[in-house]
C-alpha cells in the first residue's frame, strides 16, 4: 500500500508542477493575446502604414515617370453602386458595410462584396472590426477620372 500511495503522490506533484508550468506560460502571454482593443489599434496602425506607404510608392512612380494612377483598373469591373460607395466614402467619410447598404438601399452582403473587391484594387483602406473602410487616394483619382 506504501507503494501506491507514493505513486499516487509522485503523479499529483507531476502534475501540479506542470500545471504551473502551464499557467505561467499563459499569464506570460496575457497581455498580447486577450486584449480586443489592442488588436484594433494594430490593425488601425497597420491601415496607416499601408497607406503611406501607398502614398510613397505612388510619388517614387511619378519620379520615376511611371505613374499610372488607376493602374489599369477596368472600368467594367465597376458598375453603379461602386461609384456610388466611393462616392459615399469621400462625401461622409469611414463607414461599415451594413451604414453603406442602408444608404445605398442594397443588402449588406452585395456591399460587402462590393467593398471587398474596392480594398483588393486600392481604392478604399479597411480598419477595426467591424470594418470601417476608407477611401483612398487612388479611389479619389478613379473618381475624378470617371467623372
Amino acid at each position: 500500500m506504501d507503494t501506491l500511495v507514493l505513486i499516487f503522490v509522485t503523479l499529483f506533484v507531476t502534475q501540479t508542477m506542470i500545471f504551473y508550468v502551464l499557467l505561467r506560460k499563459a499569464n506570460m502571454h496575457k497581455g498580447v493575446t486577450s486584449n480586443p482593443s489592442s488588436y484594433d489599434a494594430i490593425t488601425n496602425e497597420l491601415a496607416k502604414i499601408k497607406e503611406t506607404l501607398s502614398r510613397i510608392e505612388d510619388r517614387l512612380n511619378v519620379s520615376n515617370g511611371t505613374h499610372n494612377t488607376l493602374e489599369k483598373v477596368a472600368e467594367e469591373d465597376f458598375n453603379q453602386t461602386c461609384y456610388r460607395v466611393l462616392e459615399l466614402l469621400k462625401t461622409e467619410g469611414p463607414s461599415s458595410s451594413s451604414e453603406l447598404s442602408i444608404k445605398l438601399n442594397r443588402s449588406r452582403e452585395h456591399v460587402s462584396r462590393i467593398l471587398k473587391n474596392l480594398y483588393i484594387k486600392g481604392l478604399v483602406t479597411r480598419t477595426g472590426k467591424p470594418f470601417k473602410y476608407r477611401i483612398t487616394d487612388k479611389g479619389l483619382s478613379f473618381l475624378e477620372n470617371a467623372a
